[in-house]
């Protein structure tokens, strides 16, 4: 009997590992996107976001509720133009916003009035609570965090080779309304 048990036991064991193996080698944005989530969408339903974009979009909201202001929600077209912006700048290894509102345009979104915030950093520089803080601690930056006109927000991040430092994550905040 207790032979019959390691044999079973082993043949779990080894199950496991293989369905493991298999799942990690055929499904790797699963691993990518650990920590990454769903969050509200405007005009309802969800979006995803990896996480370090859903831990700025959350310190942006909590902010916000505490300043007695409406939440955000992401808003498909800013969140595509804030990442696409991230990587950009990371690809292209510059830091600038450049003609905002025709980007935002360019990616469908039709505003009324817009903003944007850029930062980034490696290693812990580059955490969502650094860079927010960072943001909150800049006048023009804090001003777009609590700016009553704006509803919706994009949060793009990036993380490459950025002038000479490795894993740099650069982080846009496209904030507007239609």
């Amino acid at each position: 009997m207790p032979m019959k048990r390691v044999a079973v036991v082993a043949a779990s064991v080894l199950l496991a590992v293989v369905v493991s193996a298999g799942v990690s080698a055929t499904d790797p944005p699963v691993a990518e996107a650990a920590g990454g989530g769903y969050v509200k969408r405007c005009g309802g339903g969800k979006i995803f976001l990896n996480a370090k974009e859903k831990r700025s979009f959350a310190l942006h909201n909590r902010v916000r509720r505490n300043h007695g202001l409406r939440p955000f929600c992401v808003h498909p077209a800013l969140q595509r133009a804030a990442r696409a912006h991230s990587k950009d700048m990371i690809r292209r290894d510059y830091f600038a916003h450049g003609d905002v509102g025709a980007r935002l345009k360019r990616y469908g979104y039709d505003w009324r009035v817009y903003g944007e915030n850029i930062g980034g950093g490696s290693g812990s520089y580059g955490a969502p609570r650094v860079v927010f803080r960072r943001w909150m601690n800049s006048p023009s930056h804090r001003k777009n965090i609590l700016d009553r006109r704006f509803r919706e927000i994009g949060v793009g991040t990036y993380t490459g080779n950025y002038r000479g430092y490795r894993n740099y994550t650069m982080y846009t905040a496209d904030f507007g309304r239609r």
